[in-house]
């Protein structure tokens, strides 16, 4: 039994290094019938009387396995190499697309009148003069397109030369006659219009020095008036008309508190009074036979005018 066990073991390790050197090519169709089987031995047979039967047997094992593993009969290996030199190899395709391809697909379509290389030589020749013939679209403006576009409006009496010549000469003198329209005020205004008012016995300069020290003088001489509203005027009023139950320092902080409690109350009202408003008031009364904006022009100017003229 122990002869037996080893055997085994040495069975099974020849079988897993044989496989690894089984050609995977030639695979036979069949195999020989295993002869292991007029073998019996092992449990359910007759052991081995001796070590050299246990030997020959396991001998017997190994080499009906390595019949049946790696035999190919003649036959077989015959139909193998017949088969392998029957495969068909398909054939390269070409995908390539040949130089004179649209020479060719335009002598297709032709009427054929010539053969195909002289139909490729004119083909060619033709197609080079069509690139060339294609240049850039120039979209730029010329320096002159305004006078060409006034020159098809004219009567074209004069040459385009001649018309050229004139409408820029004309263009230019109308740019330098737009100038900016001074609307500054001098400063001397104010004595030239007494000047004119006067009686011009003295010289426009003599009468200036003398109208200018006159003004200053007069502005000197008048010493500035107190208009100005005392911060308490209001609460005073109120105090005046009151029953006079409190003095008037209580009743004045009282007055200020619920003035200032009223105020917050209250969203602000707008009572501003536009810059215009005089020119305005006086547009309404007058025929209106200007515009408000030529009234409001003239208003102004006399307005200063007669100011002007109340200090002389």
């Amino acid at each position: 039994m122990k002869y037996f066990k080893q055997t085994i073991a040495v069975v099974l390790s020849t079988l897993s290094i044989a496989s690894a050197f089984v050609p995977t090519f030639f695979v036979p169709k069949t195999r020989f019938d295993s002869k292991c089987g007029a073998i019996i031995t092992g449990p359910g047979g007759k052991p081995a009387s001796s070590k050299e039967e246990d030997i020959n047997l396991t001998l017997q094992i190994i080499m009906a396995h390595d019949a049946r593993s790696v035999t190919v009969t003649a036959e077989q290996y015959a139909s193998q190499i017949s088969e392998a030199a029957n495969i068909e190899v398909p054939e390269e395709i070409d995908v390539s697309v040949p130089y004179d391809a649209a020479a060719m697909l335009a002598y297709d379509s032709s009427d054929k009148t010539m053969d195909f290389e002289s139909f490729k030589s004119q083909y060619l020749a033709d197609s080079v003069e069509l690139v060339k013939s294609k240049r850039p679209v120039d979209v730029f403006i010329p320096y002159d397109a305004a006078a060409k576009l006034a020159y098809e409006k004219s009567d074209k009496s004069l040459s385009f030369v001649d018309f050229k010549a004139k409408y820029e000469a004309e263009a230019v003198a109308e740019v330098i006659a737009k100038r900016p329209i001074d609307v500054s005020i001098p400063y001397d205004a104010a004595a030239k219009l007494a000047y004119e008012k006067s009686d011009k016995s003295l010289s426009f300069v003599d009468f200036k020095a003398k109208y200018e020290a006159d003004a200053v003088a007069e502005v000197i001489a008048k010493r500035p008036i107190d208009v100005s509203i005392p911060y308490d005027a209001a609460a005073k009023l109120a105090y005046e008309k009151s029953d006079k139950s409190l003095s008037f320092v209580d009743f004045k902080a009282k007055y200020e508190a619920d003035a200032v409690a009223e105020v917050k109350a209250k969203r602000p009202v707008d009572v501003s009074i536009p810059y215009d408003a005089a020119a305005k008031l006086a547009y309404e009364k007058s025929d209106k036979s200007l515009s408000f904006v030529d009234f409001k022009a003239k208003y102004e100017a006399d307005a200063i005018a007669d100011v002007i003229a109340k200090k002389s």
